[in-house]
């Protein structure tokens, strides 16, 4: 599905940025179109690449030019704007342009994990390094109650969800790219089962777009139950952890065969 012509209307603009105030307004007007684009029920992947792009060109613009190099969801192509934009360097006022427009924003902390989502060379020992990480990150499964999952249970999709297939995907394949196509690579280099790679693909989907339909309804940065989500949410979430805890247990137990 083609972006609407008002998203590209603005991407075309970023690079071209002359001041952080304009950049400031650049990102208000980013939020504005963005909830426009959901409300009319976009591709949620499509619009965190818009998104993605948009703040990096920001960030590298000339009224900006801040002398720091992105990570995380920007760098990989998987920004939302319930995410933190996260950058390795300094510079002292590059977060006020985020947070004078609600955004979160932060220097990120040294870490393979950041080196290589900024795209820095992964070093000896590297993947195993990741793996290790990706793995530490497996979401506790959903409490049951008669079958069903605990209605009060806590909902954080980016801890149970967007974090942990991110990692694995992180670990099949280094490299600034969406998370999506990291395990589509994954799966080429043999380190995802086909699988394995389509489940955590239609998770990811699903995070995204309960994520992104939170941040739309402004309630993304609320603590929630199950019972507090709409009941098509509850299921969604419910069977993409299902999905995420057997695929890592799927991943686990290969990773001790390797050993």
């Amino acid at each position: 599905m083609a972006l609407h012509q008002s998203l590209l209307d603005l991407s075309e603009l970023a690079p071209h940025c002359q001041s952080r105030a304009t950049a400031r307004g650049l990102l208000a007007e980013a939020q504005d179109i963005l909830r426009n684009a959901v409300a009319h029920q976009d591709n949620e992947i499509e619009l965190a690449h818009w998104y993605s792009r948009l703040v990096t060109d920001i960030v590298r613009a000339p009224g900006v030019n801040a002398p720091v190099r992105l990570t995380g969801a920007a760098a990989r192509g998987d920004q939302l704007p319930s995410i933190p934009v996260e950058w390795i360097g300094q510079d002292a006022d590059l977060q006020g342009v985020f947070s004078d427009v609600g955004l979160q924003a932060q220097e990120a902390t040294d870490s393979i994990v950041t080196r290589v989502d900024a795209g820095l060379p992964l070093g000896s020992g590297g993947e195993h390094a990741l793996l290790e990480e990706a793995l530490s990150q497996r979401p506790p499964a959903l409490k049951m109650v008669d079958g069903l999952p605990d209605r009060d249970t806590a909902v954080d999709i980016k801890t149970t969800l967007l974090s942990p297939i991110a990692a694995v995907a992180r670990w099949a394949a280094p490299g600034p790219r969406p998370t999506v196509d990291r395990l589509a690579i994954g799966v080429e280099r043999g380190l995802l089962s086909a699988c394995d790679a389509e489940s955590l693909d239609l998770a990811w989907r699903t995070g995204y777009a309960l994520e992104l339909r939170r941040w739309y309804e402004r309630v993304s940065d609320h603590a929630a139950t199950l019972r507090d989500l709409p009941p098509l949410d509850r299921t969604a979430y419910g069977s993409a952890c299902r999905i995420v805890s057997a695929t890592f247990e799927s991943i686990t137990r290969r990773a001790e065969e390797y050993k």
